[in-house]
């Protein structure tokens, strides 16, 4: 079975094939053109390919925890199936009984199947503003620049996170990992233009702003910019109540790449070394 289909026991969110349903539909499709007369051998391929994924289906899929009123009619059209397959004459003709039985067994575990994964919790992720789904889903860190990794790899999670949670319409939680990654950026920027400075213990935005405009460092445009974004999202969000709008978690998260953008100009470009991503 493709590898993209197999379960992934460690994601919440279970990316899924497509195609491997119509397979399914495909795979089964020939049993009900067996006819009575043929041989086993003739008709071999079709019983172990059906065999194969049925099995598949009910006990490797990403679906198969979630199976159960099709599991015991496809169990039964699998041991079926595998009757004639184990069979060593297979030369012998099927008889009458034979196509009408499988072909009964089969049409019970597709209906029964079909009311199954009608009913499963199924949606489509739709595209936010410009933003393209896969690269949100996949890799969100290509919404900032290239030398993220290298000058700031730290952020490079929560980036993704953000892009993430946007793609799923989870706006407060994308604009709270927007900060995140800006805050570790910052940190950076802190460091870096306060020739070694001890960082503020508080991990703060306004708390960073405030320390950089008292050491008299930092470019006036990145702190104004820092400053923008922190008013207009960042205090606002910090309250319980206080949920963001998929506009508002879009511009945020634009601002933050603004910011970040800036402070990634200032820091030193980073030596590639064998180690380097």
């Amino acid at each position: 079975m493709d590898r993209i289909c197999n379960r992934w026991r460690s994601d919440p969110v279970i990316k899924i094939y497509l195609p491997y349903v119509y397979k399914i539909a495909e795979q089964l499709e020939p049993l009900s053109r067996i006819q009575a007369g043929t041989t086993i051998a003739s008709n071999l391929y079709v019983f172990i390919s059906a065999h194969i994924i049925i099995n598949e289906l009910l006990n490797n899929s990403v679906f198969a925890s979630s199976l159960r009123s099709c599991r015991q009619a496809g169990g039964l059209l699998s041991e079926t199936i595998n009757g004639y397959i184990q069979t060593l004459d297979k030369d012998a003709e099927l008889q009458q009984h034979d196509p009408i039985m499988i072909n009964q067994l089969s049409s019970e575990f597709k209906t029964a199947l079909l009311a199954e994964i009608s009913v499963f919790p199924s949606y489509f992720v739709t595209q936010k503003g410009a933003f393209d789904t896969l690269t949100l889903l996949e890799w969100g860190q290509l919404l900032f620049p290239s030398d993220l990794r290298a000058k700031a790899p730290e952020a490079e999670f929560d980036i993704q996170q953000a892009a993430k949670a946007l793609a799923f319409e989870l706006s407060t939680s994308s604009g709270f990992h927007a900060f995140r990654a800006t805050e570790s950026v910052l940190r950076r920027y802190y460091t870096h233009v306060t020739g070694g400075h001890p960082l503020p213990k508080v991990r703060n935005l306004v708390v960073y702003i405030k320390a950089l405009r008292m050491a008299k460092c930092g470019d006036e445009v990145i702190l104004a910019s820092l400053e923008q974004l922190t008013k207009l999202h960042r205090n606002p969000l910090i309250h319980p109540e206080a949920v963001l709008t998929m506009d508002e978690a879009i511009s945020t998260l634009g601002m933050a790449r603004s910011a970040v953008t800036a402070m990634l100009n200032v820091l030193p470009s980073v030596a590639p070394t064998t180690a380097s991503p």
